[in-house]
């Protein structure tokens, strides 16, 4: 089973996240697109099998709540930037491949960290390789700046 793993510096400010907000390393457009290199051939089924979230944080942040990891085929016409609010707008919905709930981290000591097992999730991988993504809070919160996120997707071919 192949294991997909990215990570990223959120900006280098302290903007507070709204409730649906996506949190990325640039806001510029484009600046939160998240992008898994490898999930499958193009036009391939995949199954995500499990996802995790690891923060480099030492305590969770007050307000911080759960995150949700929108999914697409091709980078998102839509090139969300960090603290820009998420949206499916009609440009993005032949893309959109659905979400994952990722839930809340949890203090693991000097990370913050959350898993979600047993996903199960069958996608159909658009014209390339890669799988692209916008991380979301469900929670509002003050972040710390340049807070560094790793991601991790399993996945199987199918």
């Amino acid at each position: 089973m192949p294991t997909y793993r990215i990570n990223f510096n959120r900006t280098a400010d302290t903007s507070v996240y709204a409730a649906g907000d996506v949190i990325g390393s640039a806001t510029a457009a484009g600046g939160a697109v998240l992008t898994f290199p490898g999930m499958g051939g193009a036009r391939d089924n995949i199954i995500i099998t499990d996802a995790d979230l690891l923060i480099n944080l030492t305590a969770v942040t007050s307000g911080m709540t759960s995150f949700r990891l929108h999914l697409y085929d091709v980078t998102p016409p839509g090139n969300l930037g960090d603290n820009a609010a998420w949206d499916l707008p009609a440009g993005d919905q032949a893309s959109y491949l659905g979400y994952i709930d990722l839930g809340t981290p949890v203090d693991v000591g000097s990370s913050l960290f959350v898993q979600q097992l047993q996903i199960n999730k069958m996608l159909r991988m658009g014209i390339g390789t890669s799988l692209f993504a916008y991380l979301v809070t469900n929670g509002g919160f003050t972040p710390a700046s340049g807070t560094t996120f790793y991601l991790r997707i399993g996945a199987v071919w199918v």
